[in-house]
């Protein structure tokens, strides 16, 4: 591997998943079921069970609107979905993230250009 080279690769299903809850813990304080993250999104019950599964959403805004009610950019909800790769710098960052950027504080410049946005309920 040439020096400075990142390992990329997709995220499991599983570990999607493990994510999204995570993501839900962080902006709502517990899970949410797929209709209740479709509604608060404001996007068909499909596009939730669809990045879910990770299956191709192409409705740039509906991965927008997903992202948001996560509190995470859509960018980034591509690489947790598994339609992008993530770097595993980007994934030790993500993982840390979720100590160094709860609910309602500022977000760490390294999680704001991960893609952590603030969140408020």
């Amino acid at each position: 591997m040439a020096h400075g080279a990142q390992n990329k690769f997709r995220l499991t299903e599983h570990q999607t998943n493990a994510l999204i809850l995570r993501l839900e813990d962080r902006k709502y304080g517990h899970h949410l079921n797929s209709m209740e993250l479709a509604q608060k999104a404001n996007v068909s019950l499909d596009y939730v069970n669809r990045i879910e599964n990770q299956q191709p959403v192409e409705d740039r805004h509906a991965l927008e609107r997903i992202g948001h009610a996560l509190g995470i950019t859509a960018d980034l909800l591509c690489k947790i979905a598994g339609f992008a790769e993530i770097t595993d710098e980007e994934y030790h960052t993500l993982e840390s993230c979720f100590e160094l950027s709860p609910h309602g504080q500022e977000v760490p410049p390294q999680c704001a250009n991960l893609g952590f946005q603030r969140v408020y309920h």
